[in-house]
């Protein structure tokens, strides 16, 4: 059996840089004292050690644990597996440790998970709640760590949150599905007291009175076998009334809409268009592939570590609450609607 290998320590890290060990210790514990470029190779070169803290010396110490939490809504949803990726490393970087939970949308479990990340006093936290803003406040008011909120407006400005552009996200839905054609437009949202992000909705329906189109609602828990058979309902309706196209807040539950038009014999996009959220790598090879809006999912994660981090370093971040910029993806799954082909058609032969 071979030797168990001796922890690297700070004096090592400071050997192989030539730097002193104090200002090692500055740059792993986030506190001034060492310019930026300095602090980031040493946090480069003790990731590239393998360098550990103590974590018992430490919380004596400081009273911190350097644990950080985050607590997601959905681990089969791979949106959240890039922003854990994106937590997780810039956590490494500077020497914390992470603690992930799945909420399941359950709020239960959701309390029951935040227990835990208070009992095991860990330092700080990024949520990605279950339900509104206000509810979201309420949850957390008690915690005395850092919070950041994910995928969420901050219900106020002591908290701090890090979010993709949602309301530009519908605009350039919408835009795109009027300038096709499509009049008769659906959201698929999940119910009030569980959605993230109402104001997508919100959003969505203030477009529809300014523009003219129809919009409809689409009310489902967001697990795939809920949404395949909400979204089917909606499409059995007639060809005159049922929607003509679907705007959803994930490409995880977009792929549903696929799955209920086939049940039901429809095609897409000669029947029905579809915009998701996210641009998984997946989406691009969807059978049409999917016209998406795209967000840099592994920046949220990365943005959220960051705000926590510098929190507890006592260093004022320019900016607590983060909206991340989004892009539309155009690809197969949205095209002009049947009734507007069929329509030119006639028009060109009279």
């Amino acid at each position: 059996m071979p030797a168990a290998r001796e922890p690297i320590t700070q004096r090592d890290v400071a050997a192989s840089l030539g730097v002193s060990v104090s200002a090692v210790s500055l740059a792993l514990s986030g506190r001034p004292g060492v310019g930026e470029e300095l602090r980031r190779r040493i946090l480069d070169r003790a990731t590239e050690l393998g360098y550990r803290p103590n974590a018992s010396a430490v919380a004596l110490r400081t009273s911190r644990t350097r644990v950080l939490g985050l607590l997601i809504r959905n681990l089969r949803n791979p949106h959240f597996l890039d922003v854990i990726d994106g937590f997780d490393e810039t956590c490494a970087r500077a020497g914390y440790e992470v603690m992930i939970g799945s909420s399941r949308y359950d709020p239960t479990r959701e309390a029951h998970l935040l227990d835990a990340f208070q009992h095991r006093a860990i330092d700080g936290f990024a949520i990605a709640p279950i339900g509104t803003d206000h509810q979201a406040r309420e949850r957390f008011s008690t915690y005395k760590r850092p919070v950041v909120l994910l995928d969420t407006a901050a219900p106020g400005p002591s908290t701090m949150s890090v979010r993709s552009d949602q309301e530009t996200s519908v605009d350039l839905a919408v835009q795109h599905l009027l300038e096709l054609g499509h009049r008769h437009l659906a959201m698929v949202v999940a119910p009030t007291d569980k959605s993230p992000d109402p104001e997508r909705l919100e959003h969505f329906r203030r477009l529809a009175a300014e523009l003219g189109f129809t919009a409809a609602t689409v009310t489902t828990e967001l697990s795939a076998d809920a949404a395949r058979t909400a979204i089917r309902a909606a499409l059995e309706h007639s060809p005159a009334t049922r929607p003509t196209a679907f705007i959803t807040n994930s490409d995880y539950i977009a792929h549903t809409v696929y799955l209920a038009a086939a049940d039901l014999g429809l095609s897409i996009p000669e029947d029905i268009s579809v915009i998701g959220h996210d641009d998984l790598p997946t989406s691009a090879t969807l059978s049409p592939a999917l016209t998406t809006i795209a967000v840099d999912r592994r920046s949220i994660g990365e943005h959220a570590a960051t705000l926590l981090i510098d929190s507890l370093a006592g260093r004022q971040a320019e900016q607590t609450n983060i909206v991340v910029p989004v892009e539309l993806r155009v690809r197969k799954s949205t095209a002009t609607p049947a009734a507007r082909k069929n329509q030119k058609t006639r028009d060109a032969r009279t």
